[in-house]
């Protein structure tokens, strides 16, 4: 017969063949798994879907109902203070627009709704006030940059900064470089409750002695000016934006 009998088997050394020619067949195939399964996960972390929501974030009276409302419509309409969401899709990109509340409760709990599926998100600035506001501003972009949802994604950001037709309001670029600044202060303050305490949930942008700079973040950050209401109407780089996604 040319299988193995039990005669072979008693004959001594002949086990101890078997198990080596067996461990040498494994080890190969084993490696091939695991080779096999490291690429897998490797092709699907790297051509994994997009999400489809393009969220539109920022504080109270900052105009993103009216700039939602231009892109949307392409006219001016009466926005009061939302208390909640509004969507549309953009068939032609699979994609939808949500603007979120600008009140600090409903904007958290909102936003982690549509987090889940982000694609990009627009973060709107009101230019006008902003040396008033330069805190708040940078504690919704730190808020939404520590999100697990967005970091895990990397999605672009775009900084809309509205509002530039009036009299006080600082450029894009001058927003920026004073986003960063605040953001470091904020990221030096949330690293040092971690170093303090250990059980804190507080979440950093990096460690307590980073100097935040957009370009040295895991997502394309872009700022644009621009006016959402009135006769300087212009929200052309938010539909550029918008096209390049």
């Amino acid at each position: 017969s040319s299988g193995i009998n039990a005669e072979w088997l008693l004959r001594p050394g002949n086990i101890d063949k078997m198990s080596v020619s067996f461990e040498s067949c494994m080890i190969p195939a084993v490696i091939g798994v695991i080779i096999f399964f490291f690429i897998f996960f490797l092709i699907k972390n790297i051509f994994k879907s997009k999400g489809s929501n393009i969220i539109v974030v920022g504080l109270e009276n900052s105009g993103k109902t009216a700039l939602y409302a231009q892109y949307v419509a392409g006219k001016e309409v009466q926005t009061q203070t939302s208390v909640q969401e509004n969507s549309h899709a953009i068939s032609e990109k699979n994609l939808v627009l949500v603007d979120v509340p600008g009140n600090t409760r409903l904007r958290n709990e909102i936003l982690s709704k549509y987090t889940k599926s982000v694609n990009s998100i627009v973060v709107c600035i009101d230019s006008a006030n902003f040396v008033d506001t330069v805190r708040e501003n940078a504690e919704v972009l730190f808020e939404v940059l520590t999100s697990d949802d967005v970091r895990h994604s990397k999605c672009p950001i775009l900084l809309f900064c509205n509002k530039q037709d009036g009299e006080m309001a600082r450029g894009a670029a001058a927003i920026k470089l004073a986003l960063e600044r605040e953001m470091t202060t904020l990221n030096q303050t949330a690293a040092s409750y971690l170093s303090d305490d250990a059980g804190s949930t507080q979440r950093t942008l990096g460690g307590a002695d980073e100097v935040i700079s957009f370009e040295k973040l895991p997502h394309t950050i872009t700022s644009v000016g621009g006016c959402c209401v009135g006769p300087d109407t212009d929200i052309s780089e938010l539909v550029s934006w918008i096209e390049q996604l």
